[in-house]
């Protein structure tokens, strides 16, 4: 009989060892969860907040969300997704508290550092319409669609507010934004380690910060400032909203 050398057998052994630790790749071993607030708090509909010295109430909001990417340390990404939909109130909701709404992927273990995100339907998905998509994929809404407009409605805020100062709520609040001018992306830095079998990261919208404007909040009582126009010319509450998705998001 003849006997291996025993370097060669060591080797061999080592082998097999490493291969017995290596945890077999899991099939959507990712979780990103999304969150919404107003001032910190958790959002909920029909509930009075505080906005400046009036009441506010937020009772929808759902957005739209382009181009998930997670970005390794060494700068490649791996793409989430290209596009999902996020309601944070659902009316079918057992309860008028937002709920959170969990995406899983596969993701290559790996350390990230990075998620991008894209604020609204990107372009090249933004010039189709519902009837180009399947049912079960995102783009197929037409409650979300502006056919007037070409456009998917990107996001949307609605509510009421304390216009009269007695207290309660009374004004419509209604804030839809869309057309590409509105798009905006942005990327959130955060420590992502992300295992064979698991890995998560939590998103938090304050829907109190889509009102900042210059310094301080969106002056509601001009009229201008409750709604948002259904003139495709006039989009400037609407890139106003928009542009304030960045800062009204952090990573967890």
């Amino acid at each position: 009989m003849k006997f291996l050398p025993l370097t060669l057998l060591l080797s061999m052994l080592a082998f097999f060892s490493s291969c017995e630790k290596e945890e077999p790749q899991a099939d959507k071993n990712f979780t990103l969860t999304f969150k919404t607030t107003y001032d910190g708090v958790p959002l909920e509909k029909y509930k009075n907040f505080a906005y400046d010295a009036r009441n506010i109430q937020i009772n929808k909001f759902n957005t739209f969300l382009s181009d998930l990417i997670l970005v390794k340390q060494d700068g490649s990404e791996h793409r989430l997704s290209d596009i999902e939909w996020v309601d944070f109130t659902p009316d079918l909701a057992s309860n008028d508290k937002a709920v959170e709404v969990k995406f899983q992927y596969t993701v290559p273990a790996g350390d990230y550092k990075a998620l991008k995100i894209g604020y609204g339907v990107r372009p090249d998905l933004n010039a189709k319409k519902p009837t180009d998509f399947a049912p079960e994929h995102p783009l197929y809404r037409e409650n979300e669609y502006w056919s007037g407009w070409q456009s998917y409605i990107f996001t949307k805020v609605q509510g009421l507010y304390d216009l009269d100062g007695a207290g309660d709520p009374e004004s419509t609040l209604t804030y839809h934004c869309g057309s590409d001018a509105v798009y905006q992306t942005s990327s959130m830095s955060a420590n992502i380690p992300v295992t064979a079998t698991s890995g998560s990261l939590t998103v938090e919208f304050d829907v109190k910060k889509l009102f900042a404007a210059n310094g301080g909040l969106l002056d509601l009582n001009d009229p201008l400032n409750r709604n948002t126009s259904h003139n495709a010319s006039n989009i400037d509450l609407g890139i106003k909203v928009m542009n304030n998705f960045a800062n009204a998001t952090s990573v967890k």
